[in-house]
């Protein structure tokens, strides 16, 4: 995988970087998203959206994580504690109160990936 990652960097002229395994600490439970790629030797498949926004959450970096938060909490509808039910079951254990902290500086922020503020 590593080498088909520096091939694609190579080709599209990406920072070797690009693709990491850095996320993968943050990771509790597994629901599938849409799949991203498929060939007949393998299938690449994201997390759902709740997933994604969970880690986020959980691995909260005010600067870096509140725009890709707020984007992937468009995806998801519902109330504020419908939204957050979705979220609960991918929670990393011992980061529910940083996850919740930054739920609610996204969910004040009134969710909108155009605001600035």
């Amino acid at each position: 995988m590593r080498h088909a990652a520096r091939r694609v960097a190579e080709a599209l002229g990406l920072p070797d970087d690009w693709l990491n395994d850095g996320a993968k600490g943050f990771i509790h439970g597994l629901a599938l998203g849409d799949t991203v790629f498929e060939h007949e030797a393998f299938t690449v498949r994201a997390l759902a959206p709740e997933q994604l926004l969970a880690m986020k959450l959980c691995a909260w970096r005010d600067a870096i994580d509140f725009e890709d938060a707020r984007l992937l909490l468009t995806k998801l509808g519902g109330e504020r504690a419908q939204v957050w039910a979705k979220l609960e079951p991918f929670l990393l254990p011992g980061r529910e109160t940083t996850a919740c902290y930054a739920f609610d500086d996204i969910w004040e922020s009134g969710h909108d990936p155009r605001h600035t503020g």
